[in-house]
């Protein structure tokens, strides 16, 4: 009769391998990617690192490129709307800046998450560790760089003497949320991407047809009111006049539920997003 004792080690060694390949539940993974984050945050800063390194190695300037770039893009607006075309309203291409600067930040996060897998696969295919450090420390990035590039606006508020108001927290929310939502689409789309590779391409199309119609280069005001409603279950428009709103300290024709949808979208997006990524992404990587 075989000895079918094992020592402890080897029973620890057994139950670590049986927790890495199990799968979670439906609504446990969310909560296992965040304590997969917090266990691996160390590497998920490095990460974060790397991609600041990578964008602005060899640039005199370094980091202040996220800020000088949008500035002189103002610059250049208001050169264009306001003096050569005499465009009475001055405080458009601050909105327009805002708007690209929203916009790119989801289009990015989503971009770059839909290829995250494809991007690391050498990485992947040397050492375990949690993959959905790859979209966070995307994310991570873009949030960072938004953060820097968002600084435009204050000699801009300087110059056209507008004040700080109470709707100011709805900047960051607008940010954080425009970044959340392009995590959650994007983790979605990389598992499909390794098996797909024309998915990318579909995205880049759809993304590109989004920036023209998410309010880039115009207002919400000028929607026609019968048709307000339905421009703003696009959450990306939503979150670009949030941001507006935020620093200008008008709502405009934006609405609170509007608002509140368009958040609720966002974390339930990810949510699922991270689900999918979660349960997912091991039988994913099999194709890479």
């Amino acid at each position: 009769m075989k000895n079918s004792s094992m020592t402890p080690a080897a029973m620890a060694s057994r139950e670590s391998v049986l927790e890495l390949s199990s799968v979670p539940s439906f609504f446990r993974s969310p909560i296992q990617m965040l304590s997969n984050l917090r266990k691996n945050r160390n590497l998920l800063k490095n990460l974060v690192a790397r991609d600041f390194k990578v964008n602005y190695h060899g640039h005199i300037l370094g980091f202040f490129w996220s800020m000088l770039e949008p500035l002189a893009l103002t610059v250049i607006f208001f050169l264009v709307f306001v003096i050569l075309r005499g465009q009475s309203d001055t405080l458009l291409p601050l909105k327009i800046m805002i708007g690209i600067l929203i916009f790119n930040s989801f289009a990015k996060t989503m971009s770059h998450c839909t290829s995250c897998l494809i991007r690391n696969s050498s990485l992947i295919k040397q050492v375990y560790f949690p993959r959905e450090i790859f979209p966070t420390a995307i994310a991570g990035f873009q949030l960072m760089s938004l953060a820097l590039s968002i600084t435009i606006v204050i000699p801009y508020m300087i110059y056209e003497n507008i004040m700080p108001t109470n709707m100011l927290f709805l900047l960051p929310v607008a940010m954080f949320c425009s970044v959340l939502l392009g995590q959650g689409l994007g983790m979605i789309a990389a598992v499909i991407q390794v098996r797909i590779r024309d998915l990318k391409q579909i995205i880049d199309l759809i993304v590109r047809a989004g920036f023209f119609l998410s309010g880039v280069f115009f207002g919400a005001e000028i929607i026609p009111p019968e048709h307000l409603e339905m421009y703003f279950f696009n959450p990306i428009a939503v979150f670009i006049e949030m941001a507006r709103a935020g620093v200008l300290g008008d709502l405009g024709v934006l609405t609170e539920i509007a608002i509140l949808r368009s958040i609720f979208i966002s974390i339930l997006m990810f949510f699922i997003g991270s689900t999918i990524f979660v349960k997912y992404e091991r039988t994913a990587v099999k194709y890479l």
